[in-house]
């Protein structure tokens, strides 16, 4: 039976979803930076924007803030945040990346999800903790080879993770269904050219049977046309007969004296 994506997705985000990667403090703590670490996320907001306003904002503030919004559920702005803060001077670039393709993945925009985590890898391709996201979302755009390669990835960066025994579950879940896969295409692959033969051989006999029927109706045409034909110079002969008597017997004709007395 084929494994649905709902049974093997909770795994993923029970076990191996990493959600966040920590806040990276630059030398000089800023009040909103300090505010978000003592856990009041709604008062940083508006000291991290007035940095970032004001022209000079750290690096990390970018990071942030995007952290607040998720942390308040405002994943837009989040996204918004961490996206702003991919083209800023000094980023890190990897963390951003990674936390946008998070509020993404809230979102439910996968795809754009696993853009996010896929550039986050490119950043910095020794970064593991993005793999798994990646992985995960990869499983829910049914994508299970491209999961399995990143898993197997981790695995290599990270060959000591606690979580490696739930990963090599899933490996062998996911390994699994795309040998199901494989088999049922390969069915498909025969069952289609029995039927594309059977098709063939079908319309071969239509096409014969159609050609026969041709023949035949044009042999009886065939006939038909003699037959008529035989029957005009029959009435052609009639008719050369019937003049010929008609003349025989005006040649007849003649006058004779009747002596009955």
């Amino acid at each position: 039976m084929r494994i649905k994506l709902k049974r093997i997705s909770p795994i993923i985000l029970a076990a191996s979803f990493c959600l966040f990667a920590a806040p990276l403090f630059g030398q000089s703590e800023r009040e909103g930076m300090r505010l978000f670490e003592s856990n009041k996320a709604a008062e940083a907001i508006a000291f991290l924007e007035a940095d970032i306003e004001g022209g000079n904002p750290l690096p990390e503030e970018y990071n942030y803030l995007g952290l607040a919004y998720y942390q308040l559920g405002n994943y837009e702005k989040s996204v918004a945040a961490f996206k702003k803060g991919t083209s800023a001077r000094g980023a890190n670039k990897r963390i951003l990346y990674f936390n946008m393709g998070n509020s993404l993945f809230a979102l439910q925009k996968w795809q754009e999800a696993l853009d996010s985590y896929s550039m986050a890898c490119v950043a910095d391709p020794a970064y593991a903790a993005p793999l798994l996201n990646k992985a995960g979302t990869e499983i829910k755009l049914d994508k299970l080879a491209e999961a399995a390669e990143d898993y197997r990835r981790f695995l290599i960066l990270r060959p000591e993770d606690e979580q490696r025994p739930q990963i090599e579950k899933i490996l062998a879940l996911i390994e699994k269904e795309l040998a199901v896969r494989k088999e049922e295409q390969r069915k498909a692959a025969e069952e289609a050219a029995r039927i594309k033969a059977e098709e063939e051989r079908i319309a071969r006999e239509k096409q014969e049977a159609e050609r026969l029927a041709a023949q035949k109706k044009a042999e009886e045409e065939e006939k038909r046309r003699k037959m008529l034909e035989e029957i005009a110079g029959s009435l052609r002969d009639s008719g050369d007969a019937t003049n010929m008597s008609e003349s025989s017997e005006e040649a007849l004709e003649y006058d004779y004296d009747s002596d009955i007395d």
